[in-house]
């Protein structure tokens, strides 16, 4: 049993990878696994249904389970069979809630279109009246990017593990070629099926949408697809500024030397 943990910001793209990366053979997608026990939810995509992966049985070990027994992601790997689990529980403080998992994969995307979707959730009261962020708003994003990046990074830089870092961006160009790239890395048959991840069933707990129920007017409905809805509501100045920041170079490129592939 191997652990591939996805790790990165809210609205890095986890939740597009993670399910593309499920349909690797004997392979598990749990998504944002912390959400079993933090809000005791199950299965996006079958809600209230039974869930063929997330089984009753195993929501409740892993609830009744002693975090400290380290056997959170042998739990999930004996109930559901597979060989590998993929999770985009993301944060630090989770994986060593859970164990570090044997592959970490950093997703980053431009960090514009991250602080557009963070600002969004934060201020979405003045979004609705306002088409463009103010100032003082693209910079509370800027201080959240770069105080959680750090964050990872820092960490990343302490782990003993396998890393691999790519961005959103070249995964969304080839997708099929950055997949056959990781399933090497963690000694997986590629599948080039596996890209086409809402043609198939999909289990997973968490994430900011539900595939199967997304409106087909979002703009990554049954596609992946560079997300470049930032130019909707940050300013050009403020673009220049977020592009031109040290700080924010310097994260990605200390990032950048984590990775071994």
């Amino acid at each position: 049993m191997q652990v591939l943990g996805i790790v990165g910001l809210d609205y890095c793209g986890s939740t597009v990878i993670s399910n593309v990366l499920s349909g690797l053979p004997g392979t598990v997608n749990v998504g944002e696994s912390h959400w079993i026990i933090d809000r005791g939810i199950g299965c996006k995509e079958c809600g209230r249904k039974p869930c063929p992966i997330f089984t009753n049985r195993l929501l409740s070990r892993l609830r009744n389970e002693d975090i400290d027994s380290g056997m959170w992601w042998e739990i999930i790997s004996k109930e559901t069979g597979s060989e590998l689990i993929i999770s985009s529980d993301k944060l630090p403080k989770h994986y060593d809630r859970f164990g570090t998992p044997d592959f970490l994969l950093f997703v980053h995307k431009d960090p514009r279109a991250n602080i557009y979707s963070w600002c969004k959730r934060k201020f979405s009261s003045s979004y609705e009246s306002e088409s463009i962020f103010s100032t003082e708003e693209i910079n509370s994003g800027i201080e959240w990017w770069k105080k959680v990046t750090r964050d990872i990074v820092e960490w990343m830089e302490e782990q003993t593990c396998e890393i691999a870092v790519i961005s959103l961006e070249d995964f969304a160009r080839n997708p099929r070629e950055m997949v056959r790239g990781i399933s090497t890395w963690v000694a997986s048959d590629f599948d080039p099926s596996t890209v086409e991840f809402w043609r198939r069933e999909l289990h997973y707990i968490g994430g900011n949408h539900s595939v199967k129920r997304m409106n087909p007017d979002r703009h990554f409905f049954n596609r992946i697809d560079i997300d470049e809805r930032w130019k909707e509501g940050i300013s050009d100045t403020d673009s220049s500024r977020i592009m031109q920041s040290r700080e924010i170079n310097s994260l990605l490129e200390r990032a950048k030397k984590t990775s071994q592939i």
